[in-house]
C-alpha cells in the first residue's frame, strides 16, 4: 500500500515537471520574442547597416591634390560612394576637381544607410563678379564665374549663361532676376551653382516678380548649398519669404519658368523648401526629370511653416496648375513634407520616385487639389 503511494505521487510529480517544461519553452519565438523577422513584415532599424564613421582627410584641397576617404561600417553586404563606385576596404583616395559631397551607401538585404562628407576645393582663376547684370552671357571661357558680392539682373534685362559654366559664390550672396534668365547646359556639361564654403552656403537664385515678356529656362543645372537658414521671415527683396525659402531657388509671380532635368542637392531653409519654393506663379508649369536629394527644411514646424524638405508650393490655382514629372526625391527631410509640400495648390504629381524622405513622401492640408499618378505617398 506504502508502495503504491509513492509510486503514485513519483508519477504525479513526473507530470508536473513536464508539464512547467512545457509551458517556459514555446516551440518557436515570434519577432516580439527576439525571434526571427518576416523579411516582408515592418523594417526593424537594427537591421540595417550601420555607418560608425565616414571622413575626408583633408577636408580642403588645392585643385588637384589628393584626399583619402575612410569609412568604418557594420552589418553591410556592400559599400558604395557616388563618383566612385563599389568600394572594399576601409579607404580609397579620391581628386575632386571641384567641391564635392561624396555620398557613401551601406546595403544589406534589409535596406540601406548613408552619410555624407565634404570635399571643399579651393577656387582659383577664373573671372570676378558682382553687382547688376544687364544684357550679358556668361561663357564657359571665363568660368569659373566668382561671385564677389549679390547679383541682380535687372528688369528688361535677359541672362544666359553657356553650358559648362561654374558659378562659385565666395560667400553668402544671392542671385536675384527680375528680368529674364536662360541657363540651358547640357547632359555631359551641366552649369553648377555653388559655394565656395559648403558649411556657408550661398542663399539662393530668386526669380522675383517680372511683366517682362518671353520665358525663363533653368535646364541641366546643379544647385549644390543653397542656404537660407537665419535669413528674415515675412516679405524679401524680391517677394514673400525670398529670405528664408527655397533655400537653392525661389520662383514668385511670373509666367513661362521651365525647370527641366536639374539636380538639386544639400540645399536648406527655415521656413518652407528647402531647394524649391514656388509661390503664386502667373501660368502654369511643367517641372521633368528634376532630381531633388538630401535636401531640409529645417523648421521649426508651426502652423505654416517648416515644411516641405524639398520642394513647397503655395498658392496655385486651376489657371496656374503646376505638373512635377519624372524625376527622383531622396533622402530629403522636413518636420513635415519631407519630400513636397502643398499649402493652397492645384498640383500633379506624375511618375515620380520616392525614397527615404523623412517623414513622408509628401503632405498637404488639402488632397482633394491633387492629382497623383505613379507617385507613392
Amino acid at each position: 500500500m506504502i508502495r503504491s503511494r509513492l509510486l503514485l505521487l513519483a508519477l504525479s510529480a513526473t507530470i508536473a515537471v513536464a508539464t512547467s517544461c512545457s509551458s517556459s519553452e514555446p516551440d518557436s519565438l515570434g519577432p516580439q520574442d527576439g525571434g526571427p523577422q518576416d523579411p516582408g513584415g515592418p523594417q526593424n532599424p537594427k537591421d540595417l547597416p550601420t555607418i560608425v564613421r565616414f571622413d575626408a582627410t583633408p577636408e580642403t584641397i588645392a585643385s588637384g591634390e589628393s584626399v583619402k576617404l575612410s569609412w568604418e561600417v557594420a552589418n553591410a553586404k556592400s559599400v558604395s560612394i557616388n563618383d566612385v563606385g563599389e568600394v572594399r576596404g576601409n579607404s580609397v583616395d579620391v581628386r575632386p576637381a571641384t567641391t564635392t559631397t561624396y555620398t557613401l551607401t551601406a546595403t544589406n538585404d534589409r535596406g540601406s544607410t548613408t552619410a555624407n562628407a565634404t570635399v571643399m576645393v579651393r577656387t582659383s582663376g577664373g573671372t570676378p563678379i558682382s553687382g547688376r547684370l544687364t544684357t550679358r552671357t556668361l561663357t564657359a571661357a571665363g568660368s569659373p564665374y566668382r561671385v564677389m558680392g549679390d547679383l541682380t539682373v535687372p528688369e528688361g534685362n535677359r541672362l544666359t549663361i553657356e553650358p559648362g559654366v561654374r558659378m562659385v559664390f565666395m560667400g553668402r550672396f544671392k542671385l536675384s532676376v527680375f528680368g529674364r534668365i536662360t541657363a540651358r547646359g547640357t547632359a555631359a556639361n551641366r552649369i553648377v551653382f555653388t559655394a565656395d564654403n559648403p558649411t556657408a552656403g550661398w542663399t539662393g537664385m530668386r526669380l522675383a516678380a517680372t511683366s517682362d515678356s518671353g520665358s525663363d529656362t533653368l535646364e541641366h543645372c546643379v544647385f549644390e548649398y543653397g542656404n537660407k537658414v537665419g535669413g528674415q521671415d515675412g516679405p524679401g527683396d524680391e517677394g514673400s519669404y525670398s529670405d528664408n525659402a527655397g533655400g537653392a531657388l525661389w520662383i514668385g509671380s511670373r509666367a513661362n519658368v521651365n525647370v527641366n532635368n536639374n539636380e538639386f542637392r544639400f540645399n536648406k531653409a527655415p521656413a518652407f523648401g528647402g531647394a524649391l519654393m514656388l509661390i503664386s506663379p502667373t501660368s502654369s508649369g511643367v517641372a521633368s526629370g528634376n532630381n531633388f536629394h538630401d535636401n531640409e527644411c529645417t523648421g521649426p514646424r508651426t502652423q505654416f511653416q517648416g515644411v516641405g524638405g524639398a520642394v513647397n508650393t503655395a498658392h496655385l490655382s486651376a489657371s496656374t496648375h503646376w505638373t512635377f514629372r519624372g524625376g527622383e526625391f531622396r533622402n530629403n527631410r522636413a518636420p513635415e513634407g519631407g519630400g513636397l509640400y502643398f499649402f493652397d495648390s492645384n498640383v500633379t504629381l506624375d511618375g515620380i520616385t520616392m525614397s527615404g524622405n523623412t517623414p513622408q513622401n509628401w503632405a498637404t492640408p488639402e488632397p482633394h487639389r491633387l492629382t497623383i499618378v505613379g507617385t507613392p505617398r
